[in-house]
C-alpha cells in the first residue's frame, strides 16, 4: 500500500523521523508501522544527487525479502527492523508551533520551529544544526546506484582506520539493518559525537554466490565486524541550502549578496574570488561585533577566499564558529583592504514565528 503524506500535521515525528529540508523521503513499513527501511535526502548540490531509481528499486527488494524472512520465521527476525523511539512526540507538541501557526504544517516548518523552540528554552547548541550528516564525513563514498556498497574509502578517515574497503556492501551500522544510503545518515544523525560505531559489512565477490530469490538477490556472505571511531568535529556539512537557515537563532545582522561578472571586474576581483556586498549592517550582533559596514565587500571569511553566495558565507561561520569564538574577515571598504575580527555571539532568536 502507498501513501502520500503532504502535511506533518499530527505525524509521530519520533517514529518517522527525517531530514525535514529533503525534497522527497519515504518509509518503508509494516502493517504495525515498523520500519524496515528509509529513502530519500539530499545535500548541498543538485537535489536529486543522493536519489537513484536502481537504488531505490534496490531497497524495496531488500525490505520485501527481509518482510518474507520475518513471516517465516517471526521469533528469529527481530533485528530486521529498525529501532523504534519509545517517546511520542507530533508537531503540535512543540509550543511555539502550536500557539503561532495555523493551518498545514510543512516539513521545513517543523525544523524551523525545532530550532526557535531550542533556543527559547535555552538548549539550543551548534550540534542541532548539523542533522543527518553525509557518510563522506566518516571517508565513505558509496555509489549512490546501491545504495549500501562502498566506492571507495578516504586515506587516514575513521573508516580507513576501522579497516573499511572499497567493495565492501554496508549490512548493519549499530543497531540499525542498512537498506539505504539515507538508513546510514540515520544512524549517523542519532550516534554519539565520540562513541565508537559498531559496522557489519559483506566482502569479497567470491565469499559465497547471492541467492536469487523471489524478491531480491539476498547477499548470504558472511559479515565481518569493524569498529569505527569518530575523529574531530565530524558532523558540520554545508547547510546554506537549507531553507529553515532562515530560522536559525543567531543575530548575524547584515545582509547581501554576491557581486557580477560586472561588478566584479568595476573592482578589479578574479570571477572565482569570494565578493558579497553588504547591503544593510546593524551596529549589533555578528555585524556589529565585527565592524561591518553597508556597503563593504566581503572578500575571505571563515578562512575562505573563494567565490561563495551568501547563504553559502552564512553556512561557512555556522560551520567553523562557535559563541566567543573570534571570527576573522576581510573586507573592500572604499578600494581599500581591511581586515576585520570579532566575536562570534551566542545563541539568540526574539522571533517565535516563521512563515
Amino acid at each position: 500500500m502507498c501513501v502520500r503524506i503532504t502535511s506533518m500535521n499530527g505525524v509521530a515525528l519520533n517514529r518517522f523521523e527525517f531530514d525535514y529540508d529533503v525534497t522527497w523521503n519515504s518509509f518503508f513499513l509494516d502493517e504495525k508501522l515498523n520500519v524496515y527501511s528509509r529513502y530519500g535526502g539530499r545535500d548541498d548540490g543538485e537535489p536529486e544527487r543522493r536519489l537513484s531509481k536502481d537504488a531505490l528499486l534496490r531497497t524495496m527488494r531488500l525490505v520485501l525479502a527481509a518482510h518474507a524472512e520475518r513471516k517465516a520465521r517471526p521469533t528469529e527476525t527481530v533485528d530486521l527492523l529498525q529501532p523504534i523511539p519509545k517517546a511520542k512526540s507530533t508537531p503540535e507538541d512543540i509550543p511555539l508551533l502550536k500557539q503561532n501557526h495555523q493551518g498545514c504544517v510543512h516539513c521545513h516548518q517543523v525544523k524551523e520551529y525545532q530550532l526557535l523552540q531550542w533556543a527559547h528554552d535555552g538548549v539550543f547548541d551548534r550540534r542541532k544544526l548539523f542533522g543527518w550528516p553525509v557518510p563522506e564525513n566518516m571517508g565513505v563514498e558509496l555509489d549512490l546506484n546501491h545504495g549500501t556498497k562502498v566506492l571507495k574509502v578516504r586515506p587516514d578517515s575513521p573508516a580507513q582506520k576501522a579497516g573499511l574497503k572499497a567493495g565492501d556492501v554496508l549490512a548493519r551500522w549499530n543497531d540499525v539493518p542498512v537498506r539505504s544510503e539515507y538508513d546510514i545518515r540515520w544512524v549517523l544523525h542519532r550516534a554519539s559525537d565520540t562513541e565508537p560505531m559498531v559496522l557489519q559489512v559483506r566482502r569479497g565477490v567470491n565469499a559465497s554466490k547471492p541467492e536469487r530469490t523471489g524478491t531480491d538477490e539476498v547477499d548470504r556472505r558472511p559479515t565481518l565486524r569493524l569498529e569505527l571511531r569518530p575523529e574531530g568535529d565530524w558532523r558540520p556539512t554545508e547547510i546554506g541550502w537549507r531553507k529553515s537557515m532562515r530560522s536559525v537563532p543567531l543575530e548575524f545582522e547584515f545582509r547581501g549578496y554576491a557581486l557580477s561578472k560586472s561588478q566584479r571586474a568595476e573592482l578589479k576581483l578574479a570571477e572565482d574570488q569570494m565578493a558579497i556586498r553588504v547591503v544593510s549592517a546593524k551596529d549589533a550582533g555578528l555585524a556589529g561585533n565585527l565592524g561591518l559596514k553597508k556597503g563593504d565587500v566581503i572578500t575571505a571569511a571563515a578562512g575562505r577566499s573563494d567565490n561563495r553566495t551568501i547563504e553559502q558565507l552564512l553556512s561557512d561561520l555556522l560551520r567553523v564558529y562557535s559563541p566567543g569564538d573570534e571570527v576573522r574577515m576581510t573586507v573592500l571598504r572604499d578600494g581599500v583592504e581591511v581586515p576585520l575580527k570579532g566575536k562570534f555571539p551566542n545563541w539568540h532568536t526574539d522571533e517565535t514565528t516563521v512563515p
